[in-house]
């Protein structure tokens, strides 16, 4: 939690230097801009449950075999510890978010909780089947480290955890919508 405060501490002072000189850029205020990436990176700390590198490990460790013998499909197995693991993080990590709001002075708006709640439960289940998808990998490559990585890089560019999809050419956003 603390490497957590230090981290969004750190993207404040990135994002004040970023609009120092222009109130407004690509259309959102320095407010509304950090409020974004805040949760962006937040949802990232908490939502990645490691589901990959689970099953992975299962497999170059033969304990797959075992799994893929339980009466239960290892799918939804995998779902209910990645399930649990992301909500054991958000419990740890949503205090820390919601104190970063208050010291930064930013706020949620009440309306667009319920439809937040929707969009994170459907971005856990996505989110769940990419990393299933890469986890399965383990099947043919050895070492899945380099897979991971670049997962977890494009997820969190396309995802505008880095950047807000905002600041990108008009064609470039149509590209990926």
């Amino acid at each position: 939690t603390f490497g957590y405060l230090i981290a969004m501490w750190l993207l404040y002072y990135l994002w004040a230097a970023l609009y120092s000189d222009n109130p407004a850029r690509a259309g959102m205020t320095f407010q509304t801009a950090l409020l974004h990436i805040a949760t962006a990176q937040t949802l990232f700390a908490f939502l990645p449950a490691g589901t990959d590198w689970r099953i992975a490990r299962d497999i170059h460790s033969g304990d797959i075999a075992m799994q893929l013998i339980h009466p239960m499909a290892l799918c939804l197995r995998q779902f209910a510890l990645s399930l649990g693991r992301s909500m054991m993080q958000a419990m740890y990590i949503l205090p820390a978010f919601f104190s970063f709001l208050w010291c930064f002075d930013l706020s949620l708006t009440p309306q667009s909780i319920p439809l937040a709640f929707f969009s994170v439960s459907l971005s856990f289940l996505l989110l769940f089947c990419i990393d299933f998808i890469v986890g399965l990998a383990g099947f043919i490559a050895r070492e899945l480290w380099g897979i991971t990585a670049s997962k977890d890089v494009l997820v969190q560019f396309l995802g505008g955890a880095l950047i807000p999809m905002a600041f990108f050419p008009e064609s470039f956003r149509a590209l990926l919508a």
